[in-house]
């Protein structure tokens, strides 16, 4: 598998939810609970191969939460990217923006709704080759669109692709 983002220094991991992940762990790793059965059906036919997750605590409260899953075929990650940021752009959900970020290939959402931990999100998705590319970057009250990027920038770079 891909090699995901080291836990930076001082970070703290979510060590129960790093590592690789099988079809049933990925799917209910992302998708809410009343969707897994369904996603789980679209992934196996886009012929889902591996995930892997990393996710942490840093050391000024920001979260991250990285998904790298791998397809047999390119199709499968571009399917999975295309159908995502469909969704993200059609779903009318209030104080949610989504945005193209050209620099890497990729589809961002900005979600300035607060969650119940106080913090505010920024995901983004992107693909490189047969690898479909999620991030998910959770602020404190207010969403860092730059650096949600800047992470995914540094993200691909670490795949090498």
């Amino acid at each position: 598998m891909a090699a995901a983002l080291p836990v930076p220094p001082g970070a703290h991991a979510w060590t129960d939810r790093n590592g690789g992940l099988d079809l049933d762990g990925f799917a209910h790793g992302l998708f809410a609970a009343n969707h897994v059965s369904q996603e789980k059906a679209v992934l196996v036919r886009r012929h889902f191969v591996a995930a892997a997750r990393q996710s942490w605590i840093s050391t000024d409260g920001s979260q991250v939460d990285i998904f790298l899953v791998r397809f047999a075929a390119p199709t499968g990650a571009e399917s999975t990217y295309k159908s995502m940021a469909h969704t993200w752009q059609t779903t009318g959900k209030p104080h949610q923006h989504t945005f193209a970020d050209p620099a890497d290939h990729a589809t961002g959402s900005v979600i300035s709704t607060i969650d119940n931990l106080g913090n505010a999100g920024v995901k983004l998705i992107s693909v490189r080759n047969n690898l479909f590319v999620y991030i998910h970057y959770f602020t404190a009250a207010t969403p860092d669109r730059s650096g949600a990027q800047s992470l995914l920038h540094r993200q691909l770079g670490a795949l090498g692709q």
